[in-house]
């Protein structure tokens, strides 16, 4: 894989409700990109980012995964997550790694809980979003249902960047608001787009809406406003330019539309996103976690020339490589082989292969600069929430905090095997997972599990069984955690 600075990196959160299409746009991305040689299909069990085998036998996504693409001359790291509340926390760690995130509606459904919920987990990292209206192809799909459903939940700064043409098994693509151009596609083809002129019928109300959104991108600079008043329109090298700082700044949420599955509208996006989503560095510094005597928090500036430091967002517990950890470098160039300080827990920790993860493939990478995301392996004492980086330069970023377990289970091991495997096989599980807690009641010394919902729990006693072959019986909820 090459090497990208900063300037050249977007981070992309694919964040929304369940089975409002995430997967399946992630899938469209990689494919139309040339990542993958096929079109993924959730209900066929082959998409890149949900390959762990609860998630194919569910067909859901259980835990934030990465991928990586190359469009232009740009690298887009993607972090696909998880959209059922039960397991909304692997959504809101990835939100920690990220610089923007793309917020996926269904166009049926419209804004759904999951969807709010996660807005206000966006609000409160301060990241831009853009907005995917996905399924433009399903009956009951509707633009101006789905608009009304955004404009109600999220207010007047949400805004269309796109307007499909036609709709439910009619659509056939979209028009381009800033470059005033249709973009048609073929069903289930590969994903690049036909370039022409706005269809006739179509004429009016493009015009309409691309004058609402130089409306909208005007009022946010000053000089973008004199233009506007002097002209009665933006150049459109303007509109770009303004379009970006306005979503950098939260001014402008706009929305687009797709059908994964079908793959149209896919190219748009990865555009989009290299075009107007912020880059990695474009967010400056990064502040430390608060200090011990409330004193004002150490910045780094997310630059190469910076000290290396990074951030740990996330750990598996693979059965064959081992404890992988996903990290972001906030600052400075990471190289392979670097031996790094783990100021969270006074350690040191060697960084050897690199690798950016494709899903579940490994990438090797040599170096990794400010604002990349990447992974490594085999790290001794490292979990997720910890900062590590140069010893000579301490700095320690604030974790992700998260609410309690909701409900705790009695669990039983089927056998005296299985008791004796239960501790380890549970202790993996957990350092992947942040919500989950194990303990044993004093009283009765029955084995206790916490965890978000009873769904939750039945996939990590899935777990259990299928990676580390421990079998457990599943007794009585106790509600509340405690």
């Amino acid at each position: 894989m090459k090497n990208y600075e900063g300037a050249n990196i977007r981070n992309v959160a694919l964040v929304g409700h369940s089975h409002s299409g995430k997967t399946s746009l992630a899938s469209a991305m990689l494919f139309t990109s040339g990542a993958t040689q096929r079109l993924g299909r959730v209900d066929e069990g082959n998409t890149v980012t949900d390959y762990d085998e609860e998630e194919i036998s569910r067909a859901m996504s259980l835990s934030a995964a990465t991928a990586v693409i190359d469009w232009g001359k740009s690298k887009i790291n993607l972090v696909d997550t998880p959209g059922f509340n039960m397991f909304i926390h692997e959504a809101e760690m990835a939100l920690a790694a990220v610089d923007s995130a793309l917020v996926v509606v269904d166009a049926v459904s419209g804004v759904e809980v999951v969807t709010e919920r996660i807005w206000h987990y966006a609000d409160r990292f301060a990241l831009p979003r853009a907005i995917v209206c996905t399924r433009m192809d399903r009956e009951r799909a509707d633009f101006a249902r789905a608009m009304e459903s955004l404009t109600s939940a999220f207010g007047r700064t949400i805004v269309p960047v796109q307007l499909p043409i036609g709709a439910e098994k009619n659509f056939t693509g979209v028009i381009d608001l800033v470059k005033m151009q249709a973009y048609t596609y073929e069903m289930g083809g590969n994903g690049k787009a036909k370039i022409g002129p706005i269809p006739a019928n179509m004429e009016g109300e493009a015009k309409a809406a691309h004058e609402r959104l130089v409306e909208l991108v005007a009022e946010g600079d000053d000089a973008l406003m004199e233009e506007f008043f002097e002209s009665g329109t933006i150049g459109e090298e303007h509109i770009v330019s303004g379009l970006h700082n306005a979503i950098r700044e939260d001014k402008i949420f706009p929305v687009l539309f797709t059908s994964g599955l079908g793959n149209m509208g896919t190219d748009e996006v990865l555009d989009f996103i290299v075009d107007y989503l912020p880059t990695a560095v474009e967010r400056g510094t990064v502040k430390a976690a608060p200090t011990a005597n409330n004193g004002e928090p150490a910045v780094r500036k997310v630059s190469d020339s910076e000290p290396v430091s990074i951030y740990v967002f996330k750990t598996i517990s693979d059965p064959f490589a081992g404890r992988i950890s996903f990290f972001k470098v906030f600052s400075g160039v990471l190289k392979n082989d670097a031996t790094l300080q783990n100021f969270t827990r006074n350690a040191s920790e060697k960084l050897a292969h690199l690798s950016a993860m494709q899903g579940k493939t490994v990438v090797p990478v040599n170096e990794l600069h400010a604002g990349d995301i990447g992974a490594v392996a085999k790290l001794k004492d490292t979990l997720t929430g910890d900062t590590l980086g140069d010893k000579n330069a301490p700095i320690q970023y604030p974790q992700v905090t998260f609410a309690e377990p909701a409900i705790t289970f009695a669990i039983e091991p089927k056998t005296r095997a299985d008791e004796d495997k239960l501790s380890n096989g549970i202790h993996k599980l957990m350092e992947e997972d942040a919500m989950l807690r194990f303990f044993r009641d004093p009283q009765t010394k029955e084995f206790l599990i916490a965890g978000t919902g009873q769904q939750h729990i039945e996939v990590v006693v899935s777990k259990l069984k299928n990676r580390y072959h421990t079998e457990v019986n599943l007794k009585a909820p106790k509600v509340p955690y405690r």
